[in-house]
């Protein structure tokens, strides 16, 4: 008897043999593993450390620039001290006023050491204090500044960026502002690469370890510590993005983490010890001698197998049939190696397709029917303004009003030829009103003085899309219903507006001076639920309200009111929808 190698039986013994075999030599591997896992964690949780205080310090400078350039723009004190011919007494203000400003700011921004002004006219540079330093030493910061001001090649290195400079045997981020317009007056701060560092002081690093500014060549900006050494560096070539590595000084094998901020042109690096990483892993090779407690782990991997080849499939062909009877019927369950559920789950993806044919070929039915009910209720519209028509054209005929029926006729052949276009899903806000505007021309013709119209629309609304003949019923209705011979001329408006509360909507209004409509009425034609009781009576007002409920649902609806101070009101609210 042949033994089928993919049942679950089989697969079962088979499990247990692999997972005995390797297990000591997994057992040996996992202190290896271990250490690069450390390594790992340790090397994600210092670079989110340094990317996140990188951030930071670029963002305390973003500040510190916006307030110099706030200075430079607004500070009456600084635009004094860059302008020559003041008086002492002016110019001594204004320089004042600069030194205590400059105070100010030094004392909420802690990493800077120094803002300093200067002007160029008066040739005289006022600077804040660095707390302890001395006298020669703010000497020698001070004839810095002063010549690289006025040496042009200098400065124009120096100007709008932060830059990395160096002074006597310190590295400084410096940044130089002026006014454009005169150039006679120039603001700075300058922040010693070590006071970086203050931020990150209570970060408990592991014993020899050390946090850096290094530059794009590998120069240590920063005092490294002494367990480094004065000389220590790190290549270049990993100061162009952000990693971590490994790299051997002297005797020592340190672990390095950096991250660039191209914006300043720093990296900013953590140096840690791999002998202190690393420290107490090596006792965890002990543990392959305890083989009894691993019996207990060779357990429960073998039940977290078994879970995965019998529980898991079975989880998922209930989570699969929980999600189709909430509806989603495109899942699937995949092909799985084992023969049983193999079977289970191709008997399943049939059933799922058979019911989808199912429900598809439903929702065509249902939808052929619909079609057919549309186009129904159109052909029902189109013979009623056509009657209407050929009768005005007769009784223009029966008047001798030859020049009216030519031109009766001439929008007669517009009206046919919109009518071929009608059969189509939509058409624009525009060609529906130029035929209505045919309707009411051939309207006006017949009654002269006693009627006229109105048809106001803006244009970028002559493009929204709707459904043929949508308008046209309540124009005709006006006509025939609430017209009167009587008194006043009969007024007739047609506006388009967009919706005053929703976006997205146009509101198109249709209004009469008229006979009007009794409140009973306005009532029963304003109900969901209305239907005319023969196909002659109010039919028109019937196929648009069908029409638009099959088209847009609840996003559209229809109103009709007493207009003020008489006559009727219609008002339509669609969806704004373009081709």
């Amino acid at each position: 008897m042949r033994i089928k190698t993919n049942t679950l039986g089989f697969r079962l013994i088979l499990l247990f043999a692999a997972i005995t075999i390797p297990l000591l030599a997994v057992l040996f591997a996992a202190g290896y593993y271990a250490k690069d896992v450390v390594l790992a964690q340790v090397s994600k949780s210092y670079q989110n450390l340094v990317n996140s205080n990188l951030q930071m310090i670029e963002k305390s400078l973003d500040d510190i620039t916006t307030n110099m350039i706030d200075m430079v723009d607004h500070d009456e004190n600084f635009q004094k001290f860059g302008r020559p011919g003041l008086s002492d007494s002016d110019y001594y203000f204004a320089q004042m006023g600069l030194i205590q400003r400059n105070q100010a700011y030094q004392a909420y921004y802690h990493t800077v050491d120094m803002f300093y002004a200067y002007s160029k006219p008066n040739d005289v540079l006022v600077t804040s204090n660095i707390l302890g330093s001395t006298e020669s030493y703010m000497d020698n910061i001070k004839n810095w500044i002063t010549g690289s001001i006025q040496h042009p090649e200098s400065l124009e290195k120096l100007l709008y960026k932060w830059s990395i400079v160096r002074i006597g045997d310190e590295y400084f981020l410096n940044r130089i502002l002026s006014d454009d317009l005169t150039n006679n007056a120039y603001i700075g701060a300058l922040i010693n690469v070590n006071s970086l560092k203050s931020a990150l002081g209570s970060l408990n690093l592991q014993a020899g370890g050390d946090i850096l500014f290094v530059g794009n060549d590998g120069v240590v900006l920063s005092s490294p510590s002494a367990s480094l050494g004065e000389g220590f560096r790190l290549p270049a070539d990993k100061m162009s993005k952000n990693s971590s590595f490994s790299l051997t000084a002297g005797h020592k094998r340190l672990f390095v983490i950096s991250s660039q901020s191209p914006d300043i042109g720093i990296n900013m690096a953590i140096v840690l010890p791999n002998s202190e990483l690393l420290q107490g892993l090596n006792d965890f090779q002990t543990l392959v001698n305890l083989l009894p407690l691993f019996v207990l782990l060779i357990l429960l991997l073998c039940l977290y197998i078994f879970r995965r080849m019998v529980i898991r499939p079975i989880l998922k062909l209930l989570s699969a049939i929980h999600r189709i009877r909430g509806g989603a019927m495109e899942t699937k369950l995949p092909d799985s190696k084992l023969v049983e559920f193999q079977s289970i789950n191709h008997a399943f993806n049939s059933m799922v397709e058979e019911i989808q044919y199912l429900k598809i070929d439903v929702y065509e039915e249902r939808l052929n029917a619909q079609n057919a009910e549309l186009k129904h209720l159109q052909s029902q519209i189109n013979p009623h303004f056509f009657l209407n028509t050929l009768n005005i054209i007769y009784q223009l005929a029966d008047l001798q009003r030859y020049e009216l029926v030519k031109k009766t006729v001439r929008h007669l052949v517009q009206y046919f030829r919109f009518m071929l276009q009608s059969q189509r899903d939509t058409i624009t806000l525009n060609q529906e009103l130029e035929h209505i505007r045919n309707y009411l021309e051939i309207q006006k013709m017949r009654y002269q003085d006693s009627f006229d119209f109105e048809i106001r629309i803006p244009d970028e609304w002559l493009g929204a899309c709707i459904p043929p003949l949508l308008i046209q019923p309540f124009v005709e209705n006006a006509m025939i219903h609430g017209m009167s011979l009587r008194g006043e001329t009969f007024m007739l408006q047609i506006t388009v507006s967009p919706h005053e509360d929703k976006e997205g909507l146009m509101r198109i209004d249709v209004r009469d001076n008229g006979k009007g409509m009794p409140d009973e009425k306005l009532e029963e034609l304003n109900a969901p639920e209305y239907a005319p009781a023969s196909e002659d009576k109010h039919i028109g007002i019937w196929n648009v309200k069908r029409r638009i409920a099959m088209r847009y649902g609840e996003q559209a609806r229809i109103d009709l009111s007493h207009n003020e101070p008489k006559g009727l009101r219609v008002t339509m609210i669609l969806p704004a929808e373009y081709f």
